[in-house]
């Protein structure tokens, strides 16, 4: 499993960030956990064909993890029509607004054949040859999930965002387990809130991405050789194989 992290800015961008959106690459296909950044223009950036677009999973509906969508599907919907995916927008009401959006500005209804939406539910969502994605919900909001994305005996784990300082106590538990990766945001608490979770977490590597204030970010170095596991750090562009 090949990750990429297209995007590793908080709510807002930043002049050499966008927003929260990471490109999975497993046999040949492409796949992208959150769409807060441009999806289709990034896919030709990195040398990728759209038509391998398997699918993409957003953990929330805020804007800064699903804005991509809109221009993605209308392009699928009427230039790219031999690219097909599923897309999963954790509200239906957001769902409509895009196929509403698409009604009026691209000509007509979705191919929903081709592009095929769904609401998350928690659990196993999804699996193909490549990959199986499971939702676990978290306390962002009121529908949150982080995702956990397995590959035959790899395991990543990404957070999604999480409840502000934690006060919710939903760091997935699934951090307790062997991982070959968690990806965990840090806009919404300080490394002091996260320590004790880390204490406990058995990933080889802890991946801090969508970090804010940019500050936070020497806290984070300040961590390096305390624990077991690797910490990374990836600007945009930044790719790890798994």
């Amino acid at each position: 499993m090949k990750i990429t992290f297209v995007g590793t800015s908080h709510g807002v961008p930043a002049a050499d960030r966008f927003c929260s959106c990471i490109m999975l690459e497993s046999g040949g296909a492409l796949y992208f956990i959150d769409a807060g950044a441009p999806v289709i223009d990034s896919i030709h950036r990195y040398g990728r064909n759209i038509n391998d677009l398997r699918a993409v999973f957003t953990t929330h509906v805020h804007s800064d993890h699903t804005v991509g969508l809109l221009h993605l599907t209308g392009l699928m919907h009427w230039y790219y029509k031999e690219s097909s995916a599923d897309i999963y927008v954790a509200e239906e009401e957001h769902i409509e607004t895009i196929r509403r959006w698409s009604r009026t500005a691209d000509g007509g209804e979705l191919d929903g054949e081709r592009i095929r939406f769904h609401v998350p539910v928690e659990g196993a969502v999804y699996e193909d040859e490549n990959i199986k994605v499971e939702y676990i919900k978290t306390k962002h909001l009121k529908n949150s999930y982080a995702i956990l994305v397995t590959e035959g005996s790899k395991r990543v784990l990404f957070s999604g965002d999480l409840s502000w300082k934690l006060l919710e106590n939903d760091v997935p538990t699934q951090i307790r387990e062997e991982l070959d990766a968690f990806v965990c945001e840090m806009a919404h608490f300080g490394v002091d809130l996260i320590a004790p979770y880390l204490a406990e977490c058995r990933a080889r590597r802890v991946i801090f991405t969508h970090v804010f204030p940019v500050e936070k970010y020497a806290d984070i170095e300040a961590l390096r050789g305390k624990y077991p596991f690797e910490i990374l750090t990836p600007a945009d562009g930044d790719s790890y194989e798994i």
